[in-house]
């Protein structure tokens, strides 16, 4: 799929992309690194995404913006990880949110590297994440094996 994007992020490059990832210790996925050097976040015209999920009991949701490589206090990757990142387990990070303000997640952890998640704000967790038994907190789902899947499931909801 082509996926289309509105108000992406300013221009960067892969020296950008080095740079946030030495930054947060992480290891980006390859297709992750590419949609953002060649998009660098935006508004997703096929912003619908579908996953059954009983526990938080979603059907599927929206992407109102995935995040850029910038400073930006809003769209900003490393902004977000900054303020937000302390919520999630370790080796997740912001990769975009839904316009009801829950968010989706890449992994950069070995047990799951480039899994993407997606994880409901207003859920509250029973039990806490545990690495040792990769279980991660009720409120957070995995939904793709890799971003290019995650991206393949995108589509318009007004077609």
């Amino acid at each position: 799929m082509n996926l289309e994007l509105e108000n992406c992020g300013p221009e960067i490059n892969f020296l950008d992309i080095e740079k946030f990832e030495a930054n947060l210790s992480i290891r980006l996925p390859n297709t992750y690194k590419n949609f953002l050097y060649l998009n660098n976040g935006g508004e997703p015209i096929q912003c619908a995404v579908d996953f059954k999920e009983n526990i938080i009991a979603s059907n599927g949701d929206y992407i109102a913006s995935f995040y850029e490589l910038s400073q930006d206090v809003t769209y900003g990757l490393e902004p977000n990880m900054r303020h937000h990142g302390e919520k999630l387990p370790k080796g997740l990070i912001y990769i975009a949110n839904s316009p009801a303000g829950n968010f989706y997640l890449l992994s950069t952890r070995e047990d799951s590297y480039g899994q993407v998640f997606y994880k409901d704000h207003e859920f509250e967790d029973k039990s806490p994440f545990d690495p040792i038994n990769n279980q991660l907190p009720e409120s957070i789902v995995k939904i793709a094996d890799d971003f290019d899947e995650f991206i393949a499931k995108l589509y318009d909801p007004n077609e």
